[in-house]
């Protein structure tokens, strides 16, 4: 649940990519962000701990203390250089919420008490998560935190009183970004078998228009993966079981 302490704007996530450079020293990557993105926050701390987030997220390192360094490939940096923010915008918000706690429970809590055009409170929220997590600073702010992000990525919006925000839309998912969103799911999993229709009700795809996924899953077979039905459902088998494959199946798209 530790690691979305402040709100982050997909935008940002791109900027930063788009910053990265291999085996990079990881203050180098720091200070050219504080410089060249987030200028619209107020103080430079702000900033700082905003992009703490962004990097424990999008930015793989290797070494400690001083020494830390990004890693010599990135998967996220060559689809940020393929692509531009908004297309990406969905499988950034899949991946957000595959590796924080707080925000998987949060999402179940928003989809199944709300629907599209509803306003909500961010107290509501909060009270559920601290009753499932412990009335602890942290996952208060993360709730919070996850409220604000979902707004930025465009899934909420402001509302008047006595709503906080408003449940706007699901984001669609271009043919692109689909095997980032996989990805994602991978990560929070680590199974090479994905049973098709539970993946479509994971938190991870909930803020995302899923009626688009069964022509995704087609158009990456047999490049990624084999799809298969059988009488217990519809799956995919990935042709890589291994994260390091996955990885570089999903870069050799880029160039295929």
């Amino acid at each position: 649940m530790i690691g979305l302490d402040f709100p982050v704007k997909p935008q940002w996530i791109h900027d930063v990519l788009l910053l990265w450079q291999p085996a990079q020293p990881i203050g180098e990557l720091v200070q050219a962000a504080l410089a060249q993105t987030m200028q619209e926050l107020g103080g430079e701390k702000t900033r700082r701990n905003t992009l703490t987030v962004i990097l424990r997220y999008f930015v793989a390192t290797e070494g400690g203390g001083q020494s830390r360094r990004t890693a010599t490939q990135e998967l996220w940096v060559s689809y940020a250089r393929a692509y531009p923010a908004p297309t990406l915008v969905p499988a950034y918000l899949a991946h957000i919420i595959a590796q924080n706690e707080v925000a998987q429970e949060a999402t179940r809590f928003l989809v199944h008490r709300y629907s599209l055009g509803d306003g909500l409170t961010s107290g509501e929220l909060r009270q559920h998560v601290a009753a499932r997590f412990g009335q602890r600073k942290v996952v208060l702010n993360a709730a919070s935190a996850f409220l604000r992000t979902l707004q930025y990525f465009g899934v909420l919006s402001i509302a008047e009183q006595p709503w906080d925000y408003r449940f706007t839309r699901c984001l669609p998912v271009t043919q692109p970004t689909f095997p980032l969103v996989v990805w994602a799911w991978w990560q929070r999993h680590l199974s090479p078998q994905i049973d098709l229709d539970d993946l479509a009700e994971d938190p991870i795809v909930a803020f995302l228009q899923v009626d688009g996924f069964g022509a995704h899953w087609h158009s990456f077979q047999p490049a990624l993966w084999v799809l298969e039905t059988r009488l217990e459902g519809r799956r995919a088998m990935l042709k890589q079981a291994a994260a390091d494959g996955f990885q570089q199946a999903l870069a050799d798209l880029l160039v295929s």
